[in-house]
């Protein structure tokens, strides 16, 4: 198993060389999760976001326009450097752009009245403590929502599909499923609220190259999508779109309130 100290340089390191590639990815700009989050969080001008991992900055920027700020964070300098171009070519000055690890974010309890984090929770050495940190910084009564992929309920599928997506990106540490994101939920004292899940396609090429894979590497993985188990191939669904091979990612988005303490004096 690979140390924790490990995994993040490895993250580090993944996104570091393909920074450009996340933030002008398609995939990554919008879509039909993210404007559900906006849609269903209504959030409010006076209200202060964090925005965990936030890779090119696209959920950051979704958002911006309608709190007073949003703190965007991400283990990866390159990444924020990318943000920062982003935000910049759109004209938004309401985002703060900080380094900061998703298991031990440096702010104070209650800090947010809204956090979010999209499509990265699968890098994370421990999910679990990166909810309860989500948790942690967020106020009593607000909101934390989390967009990520999301693994079959079969074991043994989940586990195929984990290791075949760790050889496209070695940053990858897992996909959970729907009952998982569930529980981490309940144990943040996070009560969820709207659970939903979506299938997004993928162009496999495109899929391949954002991770920067090598054609070796591309080969072995068209290999384990195509001739991979039945469960592995009817949750992937991998199908011909003209010329090119597509895939479904399956994904789940869960958005929960931070319980309020009771009053002691009852």
């Amino acid at each position: 198993m690979m140390r924790v100290s490990d995994q993040k340089q490895t993250v580090q390191n993944q996104f570091g060389a393909n920074a450009e590639h996340y933030a002008r990815s398609a995939v990554f700009a919008g879509g039909e999760s993210l404007a559900d989050m906006v849609r269903l969080v209504r959030p409010r001008t006076e209200w202060d976001m964090l925005d965990v991992a936030t890779g090119g900055g696209h959920c950051a920027f979704a958002f911006a326009p309608l709190v007073r700020q949003v703190t965007a964070t991400d283990i990866t300098e390159p990444m924020l450097q990318a943000a920062a171009r982003g935000a910049a070519e759109r004209g938004l000055s309401n985002i703060r752009l900080e380094k900061a690890d998703a298991e031990a974010l440096p702010y104070g309890a209650g800090r947010f009245d809204l956090v979010t984090c999209r499509i990265a929770a699968h890098h994370f050495s421990d999910a679990g403590q990166a909810v309860r940190e989500m948790s942690r910084v967020c106020r009593p009564g607000g909101l934390v929502a989390v967009i990520d992929g999301i693994a079959p309920p079969v074991r043994a599928a989940a586990d195929e599909i984990n290791a075949w997506e760790t050889w496209r990106d070695p940053s990858h540490v897992a996909l959970l499923t729907v009952n998982g994101w569930s529980s981490l939920f309940c144990a943040a004292e996070l009560e969820a609220f709207h659970i939903d899940t979506y299938e997004l396609e993928l162009d496999f090429d495109d899929h391949m190259q954002r991770a920067g894979c090598d054609a070796l590497t591309t080969l072995r993985m068209r290999e384990g999508l195509l001739h991979g188990s039945p469960a592995m191939r009817d949750w992937l669904k991998p199908h011909q779109v003209g010329d090119k091979i597509a895939l479904i990612w399956p994904m789940i988005l869960i958005i929960g309130r931070k319980g309020r303490k009771a009053d002691p004096k009852g």
